[in-house]
């Protein structure tokens, strides 16, 4: 689903001839995707959620061949290979993207639901009742107001809006539940499930995939190839996603110092605790807590 001017395999989709109606780096919104050309194949490294106004897409999702109609969403989580895609004539699409760390610091109490049906269940597409449809838009078309209002307080209100969609989004995601499949490929993505359910709940998340995989009673090497296998992450990716997020959630909360967060997230001291953030985020503990 992209063109010459596509960053591919590196990063956010770009489209051409289309003008980006909101940006701030974790978020982008396109008011309209249509009349897209000379498609290649794509693995973006952002979440798609698409609504289809009008018109239909087919495509092949990880090889598999999918039809959006109109009233249909997409969802389409990153490293998901977006190939073979037809468009009708009178297409039209609202397009939201974003990053994994949006995801999960927007659908903290949620995000079971959503890693369930997006991972596990590998929902790429959902019929919307009329109601639904009604509620996208109501909330599409406050999004787009504040955007518009370029108040200082805009960001926070639009990331607070899109928070509500998600959850609104999860319980409509909550009714895919992988009925039908064969036992032994439902075991599996059950036991994957558990996995992040048990990232998800455990108060220190970060520490070695062995950990979690004899909460599971597998090997480390099944518990990678069942993470490779239905995300196309190695368990020690989603840990570090996981702890990473843990890590800006209370570097935003001023009650903490950073030995307390440090402590808290189970680091041995805090200068570990330090050279990992400066690892991963490219900055130290108190200079990203001044950024935010």
């Amino acid at each position: 689903m992209a063109t010459k001017n596509s960053k591919g395999n590196d990063g956010i989709l770009e489209f051409n001839n289309l003008m980006v109606d909101y940006n701030d780096g974790d978020i982008i919104i396109y008011d309209n995707v249509r009349n897209l050309s000379e498609v290649y194949p794509v693995k973006p490294m952002i979440n798609l959620i698409g609504l289809c106004v009008k018109g239909n897409l087919v495509m092949s999702v990880n090889g598999k061949d999918s039809k959006v109609k109109e009233g249909e969403i997409l969802f389409c989580p990153p490293n998901i290979k977006i190939d073979n895609c037809v468009f009708s004539k009178d297409f039209e699409c609202k397009l939201l993207c974003l990053s994994n760390h949006v995801v999960q610091g927007l659908l903290r109490d949620k995000i079971s639901i959503w890693n369930r049906a997006v991972y596990i269940n590998q929902t790429n597409i959902i019929p919307m009742s009329r109601a639904c449809k009604e509620d996208f838009g109501l909330y599409y078309a406050l999004i787009r107001s504040k955007i518009s209002s370029n108040k200082g307080s805009s960001r926070e209100i639009v990331q607070t809006l899109i928070r509500a969609l998600l959850i609104e989004l999860c319980d409509v995601l909550e009714s895919s539940n992988g009925k039908g499949e064969e036992p032994r490929i439902l075991q599996s993505r059950q036991i994957f499930n558990k996995f992040l359910n048990i990232l998800s709940n455990v108060d220190v998340k970060h520490r070695p995939a062995t950990y979690y995989a004899e909460q599971l009673n597998i090997s480390p090497k099944y518990l990678t190839m069942l993470c490779r296998q239905y995300s196309d992450k190695s368990a020690s990716e989603w840990i570090i996603q996981y702890t990473l997020d843990d890590i800006r959630y209370y570097l935003t909360d001023l009650n903490y110092s950073i030995k307390e967060i440090s402590f808290r997230l189970g680091f041995s001291n805090i200068s570990h605790f330090g050279a990992y953030v400066r690892k991963h985020l490219g900055v130290s503990p108190t200079k990203f807590r001044a950024k935010l």
